[in-house]
């Protein structure tokens, strides 16, 4: 995620908690010094307890310890944590500091509100950096995947030959059809592994976890490594997005557990708020705090192509695991669901891809009302004349989402679980695997 930093460049990496940015930094320091560069011009610092004024002590005081000359590298870990105006007070060191205003900078975070707000605030102060907005999210399919095979000991799964991920555009009748001829021999292992990825999710831990089990676990997503993840996000999700509201890790649970059961419909506030013993104004604030943190997104309703923001919009959460925090004992969310709310997010990073800045407009993957009011699940300006719609079954059951397909101005795409027809090149039938893949998410 951190290749490629021009010298001088100023670079946002956002990304949830523990997902593994600290580590990117890690490994981008050790890469930097394996390429000659001295240690000593490379500064990191965790800048989870500091307040904005720190920031002007700790670059004087690097000044005291670095060498006199030559470009160095700073990484600000989980800047987002410091409360109190950091955009402004890394604007003034870039506009004021001779040697930091020509550094090579690089900032994390787990805040979308407060890193696009800096994004604006260091207009024009980032260097000859093109591609200065990062995002990284929990592991893709293709990246779960090949993790999971890679584990020591652990043969994995026999993988399809790594191809170039193709976008949503190119997504037409000839190019599914040639595909999916290609890749038929690793169908069935390509669905029985996306129904694990859905249950074990893309965070390292909770992949490393389900690598190292051999054989592999019948009940992915368990035992204590992975019980630690849980709680862990439950906290941060308590302490950091919620962070001024005093809810207790019970109603924290209790909310989630209540999005959880209202994935691939339209989010209505008031009926969540009757639910969880609250006001529609309160369910409101903790969804775009979730929204924020990287937690969940939202799928608005599609209007021309352009989302209608005052429409109800659907949400989903960015990885399987945040829909099963809970310690209690409970049924799981419908693995139908589940595929839907995953195949979203593979068409998001698919456009991440190109505009990775992007990210924080949700404007890239709508769903759309027919005149009939019936929905479909995801439709865009960039998917090339494109609807999909999700129905995570086999045999001729995804015909039921002819219709509403047909009532739309677009060619039609049915995400099933491993029915795969193409015969009608207006409507075609497609495993989610199999999409996932060629989407490289």
């Amino acid at each position: 995620m951190l290749e490629g930093l021009v010298p001088g460049g100023l670079y946002v990496l956002r990304g949830p908690r523990r997902v593994g940015k600290s580590v990117e930094i890690k490994k981008t320091v050790r890469g930097l010094i394996e390429r000659g560069e001295d240690p000593r011009r490379i500064i990191h610092i965790a800048a989870d307890e500091l307040e904005a004024a720190d920031l002007r002590r700790v670059v004087d005081a690097a000044d005291a310890i670095t060498p006199a000359s030559g470009r160095r590298f700073w990484f600000f870990d989980e800047i987002t944590a410091i409360p109190d105006g950091w955009p402004a007070a890394i604007k003034w060191l870039r506009d004021n500091d001779l040697r930091f205003g020509i550094d090579t900078v690089v900032l994390t975070g787990s805040s979308a509100r407060d890193l696009t707000e800096a994004v604006k605030a260091l207009a024009g102060r980032r260097g000859g950096a093109l591609d200065s907005d990062r995002v990284l999210l929990p592991m893709s399919f293709r990246s779960f995947l090949r993790a999971s095979g890679a584990a020591e000991g652990n043969e994995g799964v026999p993988l399809p030959p790594d191809a170039e991920p193709i976008s949503v555009a190119e997504l037409s009748s000839e190019v599914l059809a040639e595909s999916a001829q290609e890749l038929a021999p690793w169908l069935p292992p390509l669905v029985r592994e996306w129904e694990t990825y859905l249950a074990v999710g893309g965070f390292p831990q909770a992949v490393a976890a389900h690598a190292a089990v051999d054989p592999p676990s019948p009940k992915p997503g368990r035992g204590a490594a992975v019980r630690a993840l849980k709680e862990s996000l439950l906290d941060v999700v308590r302490g950091e997005a919620f962070g001024q509201s005093a809810w207790s890790r019970a109603q924290t649970d209790a909310f989630l557990r209540r999005l959880a059961t209202g994935i691939g419909s339209p989010t209505n506030c008031s009926d969540i708020a009757s639910d969880t013993g609250t006001s529609a104004r309160t369910v409101r604030r903790r969804i775009d705090a979730l929204r924020e943190s990287f937690v969940a997104w939202p799928c608005y309703r599609e209007h021309r192509l352009a989302p209608a923001l005052r429409a109800q919009e659907k949400t989903y959460f960015t990885d399987p695991i945040f829909s099963a925090l809970s310690p209690r004992s409970r049924r799981r969310v419908d693995l139908s669901l589940l595929s839907e709310q995953q195949l979203g997010m593979t068409l998001i990073r698919a456009f991440l891809r190109r505009d990775a800045g992007g990210y924080p407009d949700f404007d890239a993957v709508l769903h759309h009302r027919t005149r009939s009011r019936k929905e479909i699940d995801f439709a865009g300006p960039g998917f090339g004349g494109l609807a999909i719609e999700s129905k995570y079954v086999d045999g001729d059951r995804w015909r039921r989402a002819a219709p509403t397909l047909k009532a739309s101005p677009w060619r039609g795409l049915v995400a099933t679980r491993a029915a795969l027809d193409m015969r009608d090149p207006d409507l075609s039938a497609v495993p989610t695997a199999l999409l996932a893949w060629l989407l490289g998410g």
